[in-house]
């Protein structure tokens, strides 16, 4: 099956380093030129902004979901192909999981990362079958994987659940991803 609607977790800041706004754009870019509508938070601001913007730059579809509290804090993006208002965060996690085929998380902070485990759980759990990809923009989630790896060893999480996702090295690494998901 061809994933052809794609939901990406990352931040409404840009981050300390030029490159996370930088892998943003490129895979909102690689995401619109391989026809995957890209699913994200809606804001216009930072890495979701930048997402957006590169996806909308070459023709791409782009729908953002926004929860109604956060309207005037993320600032949706103005040019989306569709925006969805959900009463809470809650809801905008479960609506994005639902209008896509595929998860991929960017670095972010702790919205991003909410995001990320609320997935992983999911799929853990029976409730999402969606493939979960992280992308390690300069080596940002070693750390996540190492607490992961922690979890296990210390006896809170069973071996399987390091399947449950994949870590790509950068942007480059999501177009074969997407061809074996």
């Amino acid at each position: 099956m061809k994933l052809r609607r794609v939901c990406v977790l990352c931040g409404a800041a840009a981050g300390a380093a030029p490159g996370f706004a930088a892998a943003a754009a490129a895979l909102g870019e690689l995401l619109a030129r391989g026809e995957c509508e890209v699913v994200y938070g809606g804001s216009s601001s930072g890495c979701m902004g930048a997402l957006a913007d590169a996806a909308l730059a070459v023709g791409g579809r782009v729908t953002g979901v926004v929860p109604k509290q956060l309207i005037s804090n993320e600032r949706p993006h103005q040019k989306l192909t569709d925006l969805e208002i959900t009463d809470d965060l809650a809801s905008r996690k479960l609506r994005m999981f639902a209008r896509s085929d595929a998860i991929i998380a960017l670095p972010g902070g702790t919205g991003t990362l909410d995001e990320l485990l609320e997935a992983l759980t999911m799929k853990r759990l029976g409730f999402l079958e969606h493939p979960i990809a992280v992308v390690n923009v300069l080596h940002f989630y070693d750390p996540f994987v190492t607490l992961l790896a922690q979890c296990i060893d210390e006896g809170f999480a069973d071996r399987t659940q390091r399947g449950l996702f994949d870590v790509l090295a950068d942007v480059a690494a999501v177009d074969a991803w997407l061809q074996r998901a």
